[in-house]
């Protein structure tokens, strides 16, 4: 019995030394495995794609000569590396940055720079290659430039007889920021809308929050680099009531006999484009553009007024780009004569009823005619009266003297071009009476 205990004892412990024994057999075994391993491939490599390449400049002579990065060609790399198996497996996107390296870069303009990898976690590693290795990158220094906006509306349109005045744009101008080689090619900036309106004829308001900025020689520019502020606008478009009217002349201190439409009279321009600032305005047919003195029309008058103030007051726009109109007599198959009036061909009218009897001290007047050749050859001073009229007189101006208007008898087609005077004697009737009786005695 106890052989049997002592057999069984030493069979259990056999066993139980077996099962250790192949434990520690395993793990040597293992041991071994990576020490053999380790000797004959010590490291591994690895890729990584897509690894976002870094432009930070803080703390290179980029940032220290006062200069930015606004453009690369390059946003991605590849990035082969080798290293040790325990450790290069921990490298990834969030461990490696790849850069580009700004060392010795001082001035603005488009430099090649290489880009360099480097580990955030401390592993070492080798760098085997960088795809691409090099990065074109643009630098300059940063500035702003404020731009006058000019409204641009291309789908509108208005009814018959309206037109728009200048758009007005609020806020007016624009603040682009960006590289300095880039806002010195700025020239023009348009606030642009193409939303449509159709026969407007009354003032309407636009939201527009689109930029174009345009170089000198009229090509738009990118503004992918640039940074605008505002980005929101409204421009207003008042509505013009607009006509096509014939300029004239109102002929004044004429008799009134006289046909005035005898006066061939040239307006250069012959029409004019005015609106009213009232849409809603009516625009007469013509537009007096001065009154004249039919004295003025002597042979070979032309004269220039400018309408742009009077326009102004009267609250019209010219649209026509002429801001004056010249005003010239057609004298073809006119003629000139002089002719001297005697004094029963001088008379006073609208005599003042008062204490005083008014005598016209002129014994002649000479005046100069103008008319159609035929009628002025065979004219004489029978058909001239020159008139003074004292309605509305200065009675505290001495010695008196009002403009004679030259009346002809015989035609309403002739006047007269002389800036003539008649001097009156104004005397007390109670005074002329007794001259008068002193005379007798």
């Amino acid at each position: 019995m106890n052989l049997i205990t002592s057999l069984r004892k030493k069979i259990v412990g056999g066993l139980a030394n077996n099962t250790s024994l192949a434990v520690l057999s395993l793990l040597i075994a293992l041991i071994v495995w990576f020490m053999i391993s380790m000797s004959l491939n010590p490291s591994e490599p690895k890729t990584l794609d897509k690894i976002p390449l870094n432009l930070d400049t803080t703390g290179t002579s980029v940032a220290d000569n006062g200069l930015s990065v606004y453009a690369c060609d390059v946003q991605e790399v590849q990035i082969k590396i080798k290293g040790s198996k325990t450790q290069i497996r921990n490298l990834n996107k969030d461990t490696l940055v790849a850069y580009v390296d700004f060392n010795n870069v001082e001035t603005p303009g488009q430099r090649t720079l290489p880009i360099r990898v480097k580990s955030t976690s401390g592993i070492d590693f080798d760098l085997e290659s960088v795809t691409p290795s090099t990065a074109s990158v643009s630098i300059d220094k940063f500035g702003s430039k404020e731009i006058a906006v000019t409204p641009k509306l291309t789908n509108v349109t208005f009814a018959e007889g309206k037109v728009p005045a200048d758009y007005i744009c609020e806020p007016d101008t624009v603040t682009v920021q960006g590289p300095s080689k880039l806002l010195d090619k700025i020239e023009t900036c348009y606030v642009y809308s193409d939303t449509e309106f159709r026969d407007k004829d009354s003032s309407f308001n636009v939201h527009a929050d689109t930029i174009q900025l345009y170089s000198a020689d009229g090509v738009e520019l990118d503004q992918s680099h640039l940074t605008c502020t505002p980005l929101s606008f409204e421009i207003t478009v008042p509505v013009l009531t607009q006509k096509t009217v014939t300029p004239i002349v109102q002929i004044i201190n004429a008799p009134e006999n006289f046909d005035k439409s005898s006066l061939k009279l040239k307006m250069s321009p012959d029409t004019l484009v005015l609106a009213s600032n009232n849409a809603n305005a009516v625009i007469s047919d013509t537009y007096e553009v001065q009154k004249i003195n039919l004295s003025d029309f002597d042979l070979g008058y032309s004269k220039e007024f400018d309408i742009s103030e009077r326009l102004s007051e009267a609250g019209m726009i010219n649209l026509s780009g002429a801001d004056s109109v010249t005003v010239s007599l057609d004298d073809s198959g006119l003629a000139r004569k002089e002719i001297t009036l005697d004094a029963e061909n001088i008379h006073i009218s609208n005599v003042p009823n008062d204490n005083y009897d008014y005598n016209v001290l002129n014994q002649k007047l000479t005046i100069t005619v103008v008319g159609p050749a035929e009628v002025i050859d065979v004219m004489t001073s029978a058909d001239f009266i020159a008139d003074a009229s004292l309605l509305n007189m200065d009675s505290s101006i001495h010695p008196l003297s009002f403009d004679a208007v030259i009346t002809c008898t015989s035609s309403d087609k002739v006047w007269s071009v002389t800036k003539a005077k008649i001097s009156i004697q104004k005397v007390l009737k109670n005074e002329n009476a007794s001259t008068v009786r002193t005379s007798q005695d």
